[in-house]
């Protein structure tokens, strides 16, 4: 039996080229810490360099809403340092012992996160605005997501110069669209993403126009941070 060997080593240096171009799905980590009394758990992913980019969920979701749903997977690939957190009471993080709270600025001082752009959703919405309308410097974006509670803040808003994206569904029937176009004539520095045919959840609708939108947000804020 004759061996071609030309042939095999061809075979095998083809081989290892083939593995070693095969794209890697990008590591994600569990972690835990404690802000005062407030024990917590998050999902992370991508290079601890990278622009930070912290992702809250809504009142029926949690960190791994976003692991499933490839936001942290696309973030780490885009090279940002994506932070998926589950807030008190949700996903693997307990509720908050009785008189605490969580502060946002306090778990980004905790981390020694760089600055994150904030996304919120809906519900988190309560933690996200008093965050980046009290401390705008904490933050270097923020990603407004239907979150709740926004005539509140509208003061606070019409002052924030803080590069904002805006992306709504155009059927959410929880905070009507209305309150995207409102927010986006409050804030000077925003963009406004209308979904059609999303509902609330307007992510789970049209993820992938949600994740170019939030990307190519991100890139420009990346961009400036460079300078």
């Amino acid at each position: 039996m004759r061996l071609n060997l030309p042939s095999i080593a061809g075979a095998l240096l083809l081989g290892a080229v083939c593995h070693a171009a095969e794209p890697r799905t990008p590591e994600i980590r569990s972690q835990r810490g404690e802000v005062g009394k407030v024990k917590l758990h998050w999902l992370e992913s991508g290079p601890a360099d990278g622009l930070p980019v912290l992702l809250l969920h809504g009142a029926r979701f949690h960190s791994g809403t976003w692991q499933k749903l490839g936001t942290l997977g696309r973030l780490a690939e885009a090279g940002h340092h994506a932070i998926a957190l589950d807030l008190p009471g949700f996903g693997e993080s307990p509720a908050a012992p009785p008189g605490a709270n969580l502060d946002l600025a306090d778990f980004i001082a905790t981390q020694r996160l760089d600055r994150p752009v904030v996304l919120a959703v809906s519900m988190s919405g309560r933690f996200a605005l008093p965050l980046v309308t009290a401390h705008p410097d904490r933050v270097r974006g923020f990603v407004a997501v239907a979150p709740v509670e926004l005539p509140a803040y509208e003061r606070a808003l019409r002052q924030l110069t803080l590069p904002t994206l805006i992306i709504w569904g155009d059927q959410d029937q929880v905070v009507h669209v209305a309150q995207a176009k409102a927010l986006h004539g409050w804030v000077k520095d925003s963009q406004l993403v209308i979904l059609k045919g999303a509902r609330h959840p307007c992510y789970l609708d049209r993820p992938d126009e949600f994740h170019a939108a939030l990307i190519a947000f991100l890139k420009s804020v990346a961009a400036n941070r460079k300078h």
